[in-house]
């Protein structure tokens, strides 16, 4: 016996089909701005939604909107039409090469007894790099410990001759985050998309006491932006209490280092449990861009 669709189901169905369409567009445009195309499976983890999203409806939408001629695949990535690309293969290669040469180094600096977490950020993490690209690199301390653990990370890598002379300098690893694990939560004033798409691709190489999942979990807010990037967490870590003496060479750690960096000061933050080198801050210039992009390609927010 033939039973009809109810009129709410079938409004239902359209509108669910036509959300997860402008979250795929949101998506591929905001990659389109690295000229990044992007796999299944990177659509479905990094979509640009405000719920989570059913894998069914993700493909027949996709499949959708290829079919319209929105979008396109090739070599197994989708992109948006018209808009232009890099070879993403060769970046992929290339971020695997650097990967493989420097992740003995990331580990040996993880050997640092107060260091958490060592964490690839930026380009690289999203396996995107250019060819002269150097390695960010985001770090997790104990308790009152960040000054200490950049004053060692700082001089084994001038000993390495891995320490930037310059900013960008090709090869170059630019530690320029330093988190205390008490305060790993970021600025409410700071979250936006793109500090969000960095900490959902960065990529842990050092990992101790689960304190990757511990970052998430304080910065769960990015799943307003990703929500399909789904985490369990663990229970929660027990931190070992900080050592009398030890506070004291970490008090003496950053006065001397503060006062090495007193005239070089511009948009910095250095304060007792974090050290923020972002001078270079993109986030202004990504998130117009981003906003450009959808205009460009009528795509609403």
């Amino acid at each position: 016996m033939l039973t009809n669709t109810p009129p709410e189901a079938t409004k239902m169905r359209k509108r669910t089909g036509k959300e997860t369409a402008k979250a795929i567009k949101r998506t591929l445009a905001y990659r389109s701005i690295f000229q990044y195309p992007m796999s299944l499976y990177q659509i479905s983890t990094f979509l640009i939604s405000s719920k989570v999203t059913d894998g069914k409806k993700l493909r027949e939408s996709l499949n959708n909107l290829v079919k319209e001629n929105w979008a396109r695949k090739r070599y197994g990535k989708y992109e948006v039409c018209g808009e232009k690309y890099t070879n993403w293969l060769w970046k992929y290669k290339h971020a695997t090469r650097i990967f493989r040469e420097n992740t003995g180094l990331l580990r040996f600096l993880g050997g640092i007894p107060w260091i958490k977490m060592i964490a690839v950020t930026g380009s690289l993490a999203a396996y995107s790099p250019e060819k002269d690209a150097d390695v960010d690199i985001m770090i997790i301390t104990g308790k009152n410990r960040v000054w200490l653990t950049r004053g060692f990370v700082a001089t084994i890598l001038k000993i390495l001759k891995k320490h930037p002379e310059y900013d960008g300098q090709p090869g170059s690893f630019c530690t320029n985050l330093f988190l205390d694990e008490t305060k790993m939560a970021w600025d409410k004033d700071k979250r936006n998309i793109f500090v969000a798409s960095d900490i959902v691709m960065m990529q842990p190489i050092v990992d101790k006491s689960d304190t990757y999942f511990q970052f998430m979990k304080e910065n769960s807010w990015v799943s307003e932006y990703f929500p399909n990037f789904i985490i369990n967490y663990p229970a929660k870590v027990r931190r070992k209490s900080s050592g009398i003496l030890l506070n004291a060479l970490e008090k003496i750690a950053k006065r001397s280092q503060m006062i090495y960096m007193k005239k070089k000061i511009t948009t910095e933050v250095l304060k007792s449990h974090i050290i923020h080198f972002n001078k270079n801050d993109n986030s202004p210039r990504i998130l117009e861009a981003y906003k450009s992009s959808l205009k460009r390609l009528k795509v609403s927010e």
